[in-house]
């Protein structure tokens, strides 16, 4: 085709009614064909599959679609063209005042194409609907009647039930599917009510079935149903919240790029955690009345729904949410995220699988959680369990109980931040170290998310001796180690050794592990959207994530201020641009990675007190990394700086007094 032509004519990006065919011949007199060989004169043309990014569908009057803006959202349509530029004042009569004509560039399996599309016209449809087809929120409870609906039909075809708590028990049990078709929702313009109703349907219910003659099994019964009743009767009450204080969180002007539920989730545990004895009684009752195996799951989850409704007072999550309102305020540019681990033996859940040395005599290091439906049942707070090879798994395993908060699902391995606040960071991670205190809290992994080309990492750059020491006499766990010497037990017992996945298993089931490689940092790229793996011919141009910074030396400790962790490691990050430390390979390449490695372990083992010159070597990349954090200025002010600059300070020196006095 000449450039005349091309001049003469344009594609047209169709995402609603004129992906019909009728309605294309009916209002442009053109046959949409699928196959180029297939346009066989000019009523034919072709459409060819494409994705426009940044943009969503709506439906305020559940008859059109709208298209609007929407970061991490994408619209799957098709490019139909070339089309005569006679047919634009068609177009326009045809898609009404509603919508307004633009350029856009889509993607194609070719790549990148420019394409026009009409678009929701923003001002009218504020006009003609209100604000309701802009507001994700109103948007989200026109699915969940949706989705109401389904869990409805679920529940008469398979518990034969129609019975409210009921139906919002079996919600809970299907929560991540829930969960997973909001998301989907609004990264990928919508979702069909058929596809709602076949995806609840088909669900997996889970269910006792595989444990019912299982003597141990039944011996822990009460424990993992007491996590169970706690955990439906949070996420009840984190739901209300999420709803009914929609108003309450708006006003706090949170991002849009962090987990939408951090606030509601942290009020709520605060709200438990006041009242331990009431949710304890809870607990009791329930157990009292319902027994394993006899009763279904469904039967304890729906008595924690009632008793939930019967724990909720409006008046206390207000008096939370002004509470984390008036608190909040040292925001950050950098966002934030943790994952804690919990376990009754330590890290000998990891070093023996098999239980053959040490036995977890409350959980059994979690082998049984998919069985009490405990995958399911902690979505919101990112529960799973991990054995440091995978993260899910229906089969039985043991491993850590991990909670990856931000983490919008495990399977698919997407997450978002949860705040770029150091203090809320802080507040979530003590109030779900509470909430889940009836297991021993292990380790603490803090992630932050590098936004730009300045805060990069630089591959292969491992902190610096002093700043190794440091990071761990803060938050490396010093402490007796029974003999009357101080020691940092997170460098002792291989507790944060890599394994290696060439380790054998020995006859007695416990994995022998090389001392050639550190969990201590490790980055990664992290997406907070799916994969169109329908799309995946079609280059969209997306990128595979952000780059992530993760710590993961850090024991999880009632008696840490992880704001100050927070802000020591992020003004690191953002002052020394720190890669990994320390795989395999720096180990085995790399001589002065190796003997910093060596020299780390020898000081752990017996420490000596930081000198005055490693102290100021650590907080002056602290200091600079903090000052330049948003694109070259601060995003805190000057006087949080340093405040927390010299609270780290007198933090290091509590150590080394920890050291000279023996405690």
């Amino acid at each position: 085709m000449n450039q005349t032509a091309k001049r003469e004519t344009f594609n047209l990006f169709v995402y609603g009614t004129l992906k019909n065919p009728s309605i294309m011949r009916a209002v442009l007199g053109k046959r949409l064909v699928t196959h180029r060989s297939q346009v066989v004169d000019t009523d034919t043309v072709l459409a060819r599959r494409a994705v426009l990014s940044g943009h969503r569908t709506i439906s305020p009057d559940r008859t059109y679609l709208y298209a609007v803006p929407a970061r991490h959202s994408r619209i799957q349509g098709y490019l139909v063209g070339p089309l005569s530029l006679e047919l634009l004042p068609v177009l326009r009569k045809y898609e009404g005042r509603n919508y307004r004509r633009r350029k856009v560039r889509v993607a194609t399996r070719k790549g990148r194409e420019e394409a026009i599309v009409f678009l929701g016209n923003t001002d009218q449809l504020k006009h003609s609907f209100g604000y309701a087809f802009s507001d994700d929120f109103k948007q989200e409870i026109l699915l969940r009647e949706k989705i109401e609906a389904a869990l409805l039909e679920t529940e008469q075809k398979r518990l034969r039930t129609v019975d409210a708590f009921t139906r919002r028990a079996l919600g809970e049990l299907c929560g991540p599917k829930i969960r997973d078709m909001v998301r989907h929702h609004f990264e990928a313009g919508g979702i069909g009510d058929y596809a709602i109703r076949q995806s609840l349907l088909d669900a997996p219910l889970p269910g006792f079935e595989r444990i019912r003659g299982d003597l141990k099994a039944k011996a822990l019964a009460s424990n993992y149903l007491s996590m169970v009743i706690r955990q439906v009767v949070f996420n009840q009450i984190e739901e209300r919240v999420h709803h009914d204080f929609h108003y309450e969180l708006d006003q706090m002007r949170l991002r849009k790029d962090m987990y939408d539920r951090t606030v509601s989730s942290l009020a709520t545990l605060r709200i438990l955690n006041a009242r331990p004895d009431v949710l304890q009684i809870l607990v009791g009752d329930c157990l009292e009345e319902l027994h394993f195996p006899r009763n279904n799951l469904v039967d304890f989850v729906r008595w924690a729904v009632i008793a939930a409704d019967a724990f909720y007072e409006p008046q206390q999550v207000k008096h939370e949410l002004d509470f984390i309102a008036n608190n909040m305020g040292s925001r950050g540019y950098i966002p934030l995220g943790a994952e804690l681990e919990f376990s009754n033996i330590g890290h000998d859940v990891i070093l023996d699988p098999q239980a053959k040395r040490i036995h977890d005599r409350e959980y059994d290091g979690f082998i049984y959680f998919t069985d009490f439906g405990l995958d399911v049942l902690t979505w919101k707070l990112g529960g799973h369990v991990d054995d440091h090879y995978v993260k899910t798994s229906p089969d039985q395993r043991r491993g850590f109980f991990e909670l990856a908060l931000g983490n919008l699902s495990i399977e698919e391995n997407i997450s978002m931040p949860i705040t770029d606040d150091p203090w809320l960071l802080n507040q979530i991670i003590h109030a779900t170290r509470r909430f889940y205190g009836h297991v021993a809290p292990h380790s603490i992994h803090l992630s932050m998310q590098l936004r730009s080309s300045h805060h990069r990492p630089t591959v292969d750059k491992p902190p610096p001796l002093s700043v190794l020491k440091c990071l761990f006499a803060l938050a490396g766990d010093p402490g007796d180690d029974g003999k009357g010497n101080i020691v940092i037990h997170r460098l002792m017992n291989n507790e944060i050794v890599r394994k290696n996945h060439a380790s054998n298993t020995s006859r007695d089931g416990a994995r022998s592990l090389k001392p050639n490689a550190l969990q201590f940092s490790r980055v990664s790229r992290r997406r907070s959207e799916s994969s169109d793996k329908s799309y995946s011919a079609i280059r969209t141009g997306r990128k595979p994530g952000r780059y992530v910074q993760q710590f993961k030396f850090m024991r999880l400790s009632d008696t840490m201020n992880y704001e100050l962790i927070a802000v020591a490691l992020k003004g690191l990050q953002m002052g020394m641009s720190l890669g990994s430390f320390l795989t395999v390979k720096q180990h085995d390449s790399n001589q002065a990675c190796r003997k910093r490695f060596h020299k780390l372990l020898e000081w752990g083992a017996a420490p000596l007190p930081l000198q005055g010159d490693e102290i100021e070597s650590f907080l002056g990349p602290v200091y600079r990394g903090l000052i330049t954090e948003r694109r070259g200025k601060p995003a805190h002010s000057e006087a949080y700086i340093t405040w927390a600059i010299n609270q780290i300070r007198e933090m290091l020196h509590k150590f080394n007094k920890q050291l000279t006095s023996g405690k």
